[in-house]
């Protein structure tokens, strides 16, 4: 039995608490938050303890694994502290902001031999999984280009704005189109080559718009574009289109101004080159509950974790600061 505490009772700890609830394995002991009232509240509807800092959970807490699910200048810290306590790890992304402190985190998780992962949660989303198996059978011949698209309106949920400064989230390049640029890196291995151009706003996050076009070392090429900037009731968007020798993969989201409130069926559509077009059958699970119950899967057979790694971690930041650097410099960036 992996046995849970989750740090922050924000949204993302809200739901990944949902996620362990469900899963076989896995049992809630503790939540942190400095917010005594929303972590006590958390802990109470999942019969776990509340603690007020992470110090205090270590030192009093019977806990296998740390899920920390905090804004992203906290987790070099939060990750130190958790393995250095001989804790596995689960960490929200970004990873962090910078390389230096990604070899950190990194070299914590090997030096103190625990698990490390990190919660790129598309490795786990059914429709983009989908997508990859197909691409991966050969059935559509080598894949050639991939477009990946995530759009939104200025967040609000983002306790005391944090994620509305550049400082303390990254802005668009780290939080929102880190998503898809780790997909495409999934899908096609290390990039070389990286183009950006965004908008900048420092009031919503620095960049709060950017497209992305990337050369991988094989060859292949994408695309990523996502920007937070939209106003009104526009809708939360997704994206992904993969060109293949054979065919093309296509998939729109489209939801509420929040994702949970999906405005649409959403189906993969096939359309292979020889006129034969067919939707893939994808079972509509919660990726959280994929992504967290691969983690406690990891923990409760001693598997080492191959998905999502602290590793995968910073080749996902690397880009993104290729990307910001590209739009900074007006130049292309090579890897």
């Amino acid at each position: 039995m992996a046995k849970i505490s989750i740090i922050g009772a924000g949204f993302m700890g809200q739901t990944h608490a949902k996620a362990y609830r469900d899963i076989e394995g896995a049992e809630i002991v503790a939540i942190v938050d400095k917010v005594k009232d929303k972590g006590e509240k958390l802990a109470g509807e999942y019969e776990a303890k509340y603690y007020g800092d992470i110090d205090e959970c270590l030192r009093k807490e019977d806990t296998d694994c740390i899920d920390i699910c905090l804004p992203t200048f906290l987790h070099l810290d939060m990750t130190k502290k958790a393995a250095e306590a001989g804790k596995n790890v689960l960490c929200e992304k970004p990873i962090t902001l910078s390389l230096n402190e990604a070899d950190q985190m990194i070299e914590a998780i090997e030096k103190n031999k625990v698990k490390g992962m990190i919660g790129h949660v598309l490795r786990f989303w059914p429709e983009y999984v989908k997508a990859k198996e197909l691409i991966d059978s050969g059935e559509l011949g080598e894949p050639l280009y991939g477009f990946c698209e995530r759009l939104a309106v200025t967040p609000d949920w983002y306790e005391e704005n944090w994620g509305l400064s550049e400082k303390n989230s990254g802005g668009v390049p780290f939080d929102l189109s880190i998503h898809d640029m780790d997909y495409l890196i999934w899908l096609f291995g290390k990039p070389k080559l990286v183009k950006a151009q965004g908008v900048i706003n420092p009031e919503l996050g620095g960049i709060v718009h950017i497209t992305t076009c990337i050369e991988f070392e094989n060859g292949k090429s994408g695309l990523a574009e996502g920007g937070w900037a939209f106003g009104g009731e526009f809708p939360f968007t997704m994206v992904l289109r993969v060109l293949c020798e054979k065919g093309t993969i296509d998939w729109v989201f489209r939801a509420g101004k929040n994702i949970e409130k999906r405005s649409q069926k959403s189906e993969v559509h096939v359309y292979e080159n020889s006129g034969k077009t067919y939707i893939l059958d994808v079972k509509e699970q919660d990726p959280y509950y994929l992504e967290c119950k691969y983690f406690v899967d990891c923990i409760n057979s001693g598997r080492p974790i191959e998905n999502a790694t602290f590793e995968d971690g910073k080749k996902a930041i690397e880009l993104a600061l290729a990307a910001k650097k590209s739009i900074n410099e007006k130049s292309v960036v090579e890897l």
